[in-house]
């Protein structure tokens, strides 16, 4: 796959200034590859974000060695846009706040409500618990640059007699509640008409069609622990899955 699929560097740990530099970078990126267009110049870019040239020179230079940029001396700057969806791999599971930093968002995320309640039946069948178990359900929240971007609603197993909190990282309440961490997700897309609560969350008319992701959390042992339901605002990201063609490759 190398040279094929550029991969996306582990990011290092870089400053504030650094953070601020490369999330303009990216806006511009984004920009430019929905107009098919070339990145504007390295002059324009200092001058608008108000970094040195120097600044502006080392992300582009992660970017570039990420597959996302194509530059060459004397040429324009320009986005490789299908290496640019590859910086978000379906495959991949990470916080959705660092996804949409990929793609040039600033992102936030609130905790809409939680409670405790007993697992929905169909729900409990999936996790291959019992239908008295109870679960924490959480609903939360993140915007790209402000505008909402995914709710997601978490509902963890509880072991039995538990009466404590639970931490709003769904994978570290996992972890904390049962010993044991999350290290598989299946991952279900689908697509649902969005009711009257789900519409005014992502704040999208009545019966806009969204991406959902289904997610079932499961445990080094085997164990399910959580279900996950996520709502996607279409237009902000483009999610892609790259698939192995099975041998002998041929065209007929």
């Amino acid at each position: 796959m190398t040279g094929v699929f550029p991969s996306i560097p582990t990011p290092r740990r870089t400053t504030d200034e650094e953070d601020r530099v490369r999330a303009g970078v990216l806006r511009y990126v984004r920009e430019a590859a929905e107009r098919h267009a070339p990145l504007p110049g390295e002059m324009e870019l200092s001058v608008t974000l108000g970094c040195s040239r120097q600044q502006l020179r080392h992300s582009l230079l992660e970017l570039e060695r990420s597959g996302v940029l194509r530059r060459r001396q004397g040429a324009a700057t320009t986005v490789d846009p299908m290496a640019l969806r590859m910086s978000v791999r379906m495959e991949e599971q990470f916080e959705h706040a660092e996804l949409l930093s990929r793609m040039g968002y600033t992102g936030t995320v609130e905790v809409v409500s939680t409670a405790i309640e007993a697992l929905p039946k169909a729900i409990a069948a999936l996790l291959e618990t019992g239908v008295s178990t109870q679960c924490s359900f959480t609903v939360k929240r993140w915007f790209a640059d402000g505008v909402p971007a995914m709710v997601a609603e978490d509902r963890l197993a509880l072991p039995t007699g538990f009466d404590g909190e639970v931490q709003p990282s769904v994978f570290a309440a996992a972890a904390a509640l049962w010993g044991e961490p999350v290290i598989w997700e299946i991952a279900t897309p689908g697509v649902v008409a969005l009711d009257a609560r789900m519409s005014a969350l992502l704040d999208l008319p009545l019966g806009s069609p969204v991406l959902t992701l289904e997610q079932i959390g499961v445990s080094a042992s085997g164990r399910r622990l959580f279900h996950t339901l996520e709502y996607h605002r279409p237009g902000l990201v483009s999610y892609s899955l790259v698939r192995t063609v099975r041998p002998p490759w041929s065209t007929v």
